[in-house]
């Protein structure tokens, strides 16, 4: 039996990152920072307050074996995979948050012990939640929650008497709802609309590769100013400087260099700045501003901080400023570190927690192999969602990716902004070094802070937008809400799988990221993660594809190309697709039959009804998927639509709008493609399909 002076983590369990955050067996509140190694992981506690008196001493006994112990190995064999010996600081709190729920709700019928939780009162409790929360997955995590809490009673050093549940006993599903087609997870969470996410990474890149050199500089200057302006000592010269810097000022009655004050309204005056600015020493500017009562006068005439930092980066061919301000550097340098986080997260499909887990030195520049190639830029980082120990159970340190992550350029750019801005070794979004509150701390920046950072970074690049006339710029509000963390993984996977040549607007071409990311040997198809999610999309895409080619033949709509009559029949199974739940075995298992495989290409204006061995896509090898960047005209896979003939035309009409304003090569140039795409679209007229025709 644990003490009231017990540790609420004992010293097996401690893992050296908090190992310093720690508690009694007695007090109200547990820190469990002491389990965890991920950077990125919230502080958790445990509030004892929260829970109904009546159970607090049973579910601390509860609680604090689960912290401390483990499930043993023959119950979790009777059970196959079901539950870990251990889990993950978020499970377990979250464990510990159920418990306290069925307390209160216990205490609500007038019950005042776990003792009394028996066959009949867990199935009411499961009524209940159902009632509350129909989705079946989450109250499927709550009852596992439950379960744990009776199989720790059992391990503990004075069991209450838990009765066993009947889910665990007769299995869940007579307890849940029937399972959905829905997905689940970052499956089911919405991909940012292209109209928000297209300008929001071209802002996240212009920050990184065009304004990050002037911020970084200007931040450089901020610090220096303001150092000296602390600890500069007093000297003639100095007290020269500031005269004849502030007389001039004070004479016209001008705007004083002046900042907001933190935590209030209004303006204070900048002694760190002029002073850093002059030489003077703070004695001499308190001396100066209270003779001439600048502190009254700074409230009343603010004006700008600027600093000496030269302004090289542009916004429309023009310089983004026209000097940096003293007081706006440290929100520049939050906006960069939270533009260099899009970029990563967005442009390479790690999980939130894995980009803020990345360190100094992760993506060292490639050395060359023995013929002097040069290979891709690679990030060495950890993984942290499905990470587990030598026995099965979570390991919260996270352990290094089998296989690395492949950078192209951009991704690269803003690890080396971050690596500018951290040592050697410390984590890139170190939260004792971009935190709100400066000083010492453990860890990184968190998805939540992260959250609100994105949101300002859309305020700051819709004012920029405003303030340099470009209305085709602004990001506007996603439809599912605010963009936060975790969307980004989904939107790469649906844009990989829905625009294969890309949009001018995002800024990279995704067929290139697509070979990045899945055709090069770092990155194989056996591998889990961004590439499941891929494949998810990619399915998911065909089957709307599909659909709507059903849809339009059964409308007398007609096809024209080598596989047209091969698309008509793939288009007839149509409704197969319909309430199919797409997880990553059916995604794998549909990807590898090739008469379910419709691919649409916007961008190239034409279906791929994919064979591997007649595609002209793939020059060195036959993969099970096509490259729709590199569509080749004579292909076999080819199929066009009455839609595709349509749209054909309205390019071949915008070029010869384009040629009329275009010196006289181009504009031949510009007339003679308009004229093979009419072409095309009137070889589809000649040669269309419908289903009345007869199919062999």
């Amino acid at each position: 039996m644990p003490t009231p002076d017990t540790p609420i983590v004992l010293p097996h369990r401690v893992l050296p990152m908090h190992a310093h955050i720690n508690g009694r067996y007695a007090d109200w509140i547990w820190p469990l920072a002491a389990l965890t190694e991920n950077p990125s992981r919230h502080k958790a506690s445990i509030r004892w307050r929260q829970c109904p008196v009546a159970f607090r001493d049973e579910l601390r006994l509860v609680a604090w074996t689960m912290i401390n112990g483990e499930l043993r190995p023959t119950f979790l064999a009777e059970r196959a995979t079901r539950l870990r010996a251990r889990v993950s600081l978020g499970d377990l709190t979250e464990a510990v948050r159920q418990w306290m729920y069925l307390a209160a709700w216990l205490e609500e019928r007038g019950l005042t012990s776990l003792a009394q939780c028996t066959t009949a009162v867990w199935t009411a409790y499961d009524q209940h939640l159902l009632a509350a929360d129909s989705s079946r997955e989450r109250v499927l995590e709550i009852l596992g929650t439950l379960t744990r809490l009776w199989a720790f009673d059992q391990l503990s050093a004075r069991p209450v008497g838990v009765a066993r549940p009947p889910w665990d006993e007769l299995g869940a599903d007579d307890y849940l709802p029937a399972v959905s087609s829905a997905g689940s997870g970052e499956n089911a969470s919405e991909p940012l609309a292209e109209e928000t996410m297209g300008p929001l990474l071209v802002w996240a890149l212009r920050m990184v590769d065009d304004l990050a050199d002037d911020i970084l500089a200007g931040h450089t200057d901020t610090k220096r100013l303001a150092e000296t302006g602390r600890t500069i000592p007093s000297t003639p010269a100095g007290q020269a400087a500031l005269k004849a810097y502030l007389d001039p000022l004070v004479a016209a009655r001008a705007p004083l260099p002046a900042v907001r004050l933190k935590g209030r309204e209004g303006y204070g005056f900048a002694r760190y700045y002029v002073g850093g600015l002059t030489g003077a020493s703070r004695h001499q500017v308190a001396l100066y501003v209270e003779r001439h009562g600048l502190v009254t006068a700074a409230a009343q005439r603010p004006g700008p901080c600027t600093l000496p930092t030269p302004i090289t980066g542009r916004i429309a061919g023009r310089p983004w400023r026209e000097a940096l301000d003293f007081a706006e550097t440290p929100r520049l340098i939050r906006l960069l570190v939270t533009a260099c986080f899009i970029v990563i997260a967005y442009l390479t499909g790690m999980r939130p927690g894995e980009v803020l887990g990345l360190r100094h030195g992760c993506c060292p520049d490639p050395e060359p192999d023995a013929s002097g190639r040069i290979g891709r830029h690679l990030i060495y980082g950890h993984e942290y969602k499905n990470a587990t120990d030598e026995h099965g159970n979570h390991h919260s340190a996270g352990r290094e990716r089998a296989v690395p992550w492949v950078a192209i350029t951009p991704v690269v750019n803003a690890i080396r902004v971050l690596e500018h801005m951290v040592e050697p070794g410390e984590l890139l979004f170190s939260h004792a070094v971009h935190g709100a509150m400066a000083g010492p701390s453990t860890g990184s920046l968190r998805s939540p802070a992260l959250r609100v950072r994105i949101e300002d970074f859309v305020t700051w690049a819709n004012a920029e937008a405003a303030r340099h006339h470009l209305p085709s710029e602004v990001i506007p509000p996603d439809p599912h809400g605010a963009v936060g963390t975790r969307r980004f993984r989904r939107t790469l996977a649906w844009h990989i799988a829905r625009r294969p040549g890309g949009l001018v607007a995002l800024a990279i071409q995704y067929g290139h990221l697509r070979t990045a990311l899945v055709s090069e040997g770092y990155a194989a198809r056996s591998r889990d993660g961004i590439h499941e999610l891929i494949d998810i999309e990619t399915v998911r895409a065909v089957a709307d594809t599909v659909a709507d080619l059903n849809d339009d033949l059964q409308s007398g709509g007609g096809l024209s190309g080598p596989a047209a009559r091969r698309a008509i029949k793939t288009a007839a199974r149509a409704p197969r697709f319909e309430g199919t739940a797409v997880n990553a075995t059916t995604a794998r298992r549909l990807l590898a039959n090739d008469d379910a495989m419709l691919y649409d290409n916007p961008q190239a204006l034409l279906l791929c009804h994919y064979k591997r061995e007649q595609a002209l896509c793939h020059r060195t090898a036959i993969r099970d998927t096509p490259r729709l960047d590199h569509c080749v005209p004579r292909c076999g896979n080819i199929v066009r639509t009455d839609h595709h003939a349509t749209a054909l035309r309205d390019r071949a009409d915008t070029l010869d709008k384009q040629a009329t304003h275009v010196p006289q090569p181009i504009s031949e140039r510009l007339r003679d493609h308009a004229d093979r795409l009419r072409g095309i679209a009137d070889a589809h007229d000649r040669t269309r399909i419908t289903l009345k025709d007869p199919t062999p």
